[in-house]
């Protein structure tokens, strides 16, 4: 048989092809899920910018705190 024939073409299709073929179609399903429902999309990731932006600030928040060192305690009395 030829090698390049068409029969057997999919098992013989490397994994990163199968891997971006799957990506273009998983982005062609929310392409299409975006034009039907914009208001929708922007709410989803305004939420996702806003749960993204309190995660950062706690985690900074924390570090700072954890890295801070009260100044040491004097008595003038």
């Amino acid at each position: 048989m030829d090698d390049r024939s068409p029969v057997g073409h999919y098992e013989n299709e490397s994994t990163a092809t199968k891997a971006a073929n799957a990506i273009k179609a998983e982005v062609a399903a929310v392409k299409s899920g975006v034009s039907d429902h914009p208001h929708t999309a922007t709410g989803l990731l305004a939420l996702i910018g806003i749960a993204g932006f309190l995660v950062g600030h706690a985690m900074g928040y924390r570090s700072a705190e954890a890295a801070y060192e009260p100044p040491p305690r004097r008595r003038y009395w």
